[in-house]
């Protein structure tokens, strides 16, 4: 009979105290399997995730994986142990080990300079990994999340693990900073490293030869690569259906299911869309001492782009159904939650009356191939449900099927001009042709008896002008 998570955080830490040769008393992994499933199972996390954790350790069957040694399954426990913008701040049960080496300066986050490494070896381990210093302002983009979470795993576990395991599992914490290209050296992710704990050797006392070092290196690579595996998943759905659960993690509103608002919905999808756009490819995955090789970084790369691609038209695609959606709803009143627009989410075998039951079903166009994996994913949906949205995007399935490619594309790039202010609400809705005004803004009267008699009078305007 398969376990529960917490009882598999247990056996993590009870399989790595055994598998590294040290004892540990049963109420100490007791009360750290407790609090890694309380701070994991915040309801801010979608995707960071005790789930998520478990995918560097487990096969589907719950089998320890090939290759997943116990420094690696005590990485996976311990490093999104912290999200700093996800959580708004430290989990409380985080708070009496990290907060002494913090300090706030309104937005800024900074390592004391109050707390003195030389009195603190696992501090000074975990600087020294990082290559950070006392004092130094700590960024989400540069190392936040990852640090705090090291420096939580080396507090922690200071009592109970030899340093120079403490040391390797913080490499492997190191190496999952993400999207990370050449250093000012010229070094790459794992050269860099190597450089650090090669220098930490030398200097700090670190019992570790260069050897050791760089199989701690080689190592925290692959778990760098493991943690961004999606990435180069072959099917872009299920490349989507992960992505989106990061959606309601970095923008609050929608953990709120059915209440955010058509601008909060747009503005979290801007946001995304905008990482995919800023995402080079080629730094996604690592490479360290010819691991992965050449033609596998390249086939790597080349799977990342794909998906990024194809995630970026399927944005565009729900954006230019929000872009009407957010002009008719500035036309007749102002924004509005998108449950009053597009209807609620349906609970499993449920059948709700929304927005696409007042629009005409039309039939495949010939500009379309079905088996674009576009179409499919707004057709057929992600893989997996959300809480705050459906799999599939009806209304952008109907844009995709009424609009030409010629007026599509326009639609789409003038919503961008609309979304900056650049262009009114009005103006907006005046670039489509008036027979599909017509017919959308029908079914948005049909779907809004409170806003009928506004959204008909606009479109009255339209006619008389």
């Amino acid at each position: 009979m398969a376990q529960g998570m917490i009882h598999r955080l247990i056996g993590v830490f009870i399989d790595a105290a055994e598998g590294l040769g040290i004892s540990c008393e049963c109420a100490d992994v007791e009360r750290l399997a407790v609090m890694i499933h309380r701070v994991m199972s915040y309801q801010s996390r979608q995707f960071h995730t005790l789930e998520h954790v478990f995918g560097f350790i487990e096969g589907p069957d719950h089998a320890r994986k090939p290759g997943a040694d116990h420094v690696t399954a005590l990485a996976a426990a311990f490093h999104d142990l912290v999200y700093y913008q996800v959580d708004d701040g430290l989990p409380p049960e985080l708070a009496g080990v990290l907060g002494p080496f913090l300090e706030r300066e309104g937005d800024r986050t900074r390592l004391t300079s109050r707390a003195e490494p030389s009195r603190d070896p696992a501090y000074a381990d975990c600087l020294a990994a990082f290559g950070f210093e006392p004092g130094q302002e700590l960024k989400s983009s540069s190392g936040l999340n990852e640090f705090l979470s090291a420096l939580a795993m080396a507090k922690t576990l200071e009592r109970h693990l030899p340093r120079e395991a403490l040391v390797a599992v913080a490499a492997c914490v190191e190496a999952s900073i993400p999207f990370r290209g050449l250093d000012s050296s010229g070094r790459g992710v794992g050269e860099a490293l190597e450089s650090r704990l090669l220098s930490l050797s030398r200097e700090g006392g670190l019992e570790s030869s260069a050897e050791d070092i760089r199989s701690m290196v080689a190592r925290a690579i692959a778990f760098a690569n493991e943690d961004v595996k999606d990435f180069a998943l072959p099917d872009p759905g299920l490349f989507l259906s992960n992505t989106w659960k990061l959606l309601p993690e970095s923008n609050a509103a929608l953990r709120h299911r059915g209440s955010f608002s058509i601008v909060e919905y747009r503005v979290a999808l801007q946001k995304m869309r905008g990482f995919f756009r800023s995402l080079a490819p080629d730094r996604v995955y690592h490479s360290y001492d010819g691991r992965p090789d050449e033609g596998e970084m390249a086939r790597l790369a080349e799977a990342t782009k794909r998906n990024l691609d194809f995630a970026q038209t399927y944005m565009m695609a729900k954006l230019l159904a929000v872009a009407l959606l957010e002009a008719t709803a500035q036309v007749s009143g102002g924004d509005a939650p998108m449950a009053l627009f597009m209807g609620d989410l349906p609970a499993e075998g449920e059948s709700l009356e929304s927005l696409s039951s007042f629009l005409p079903e039309i039939p495949v166009p010939a500009w379309l191939s079905t088996e674009n994996p576009v179409y499919r994913l707004l057709k057929d949906g992600r893989l997996d449900e959300s809480a705050f949205d459906l799999k599939n995007s009806p209304l952008a399935l109907y844009l995709y099927h009424r609009l030409p490619p010629a007026a599509w594309g326009e639609r789409a790039r003038t919503a961008e001009d609309f979304f900056a202010g650049r262009l009114s609400p009005s103006a907006y809705l005046g670039g489509f042709d008036a027979a599909f005004l017509a017919e959308f803004l029908g079914a948005c009267a049909r779907m809004l008896p409170t806003r009928a008699g506004r959204i008909g009078a606009w479109l009255e305007g339209v006619k008389r002008a």
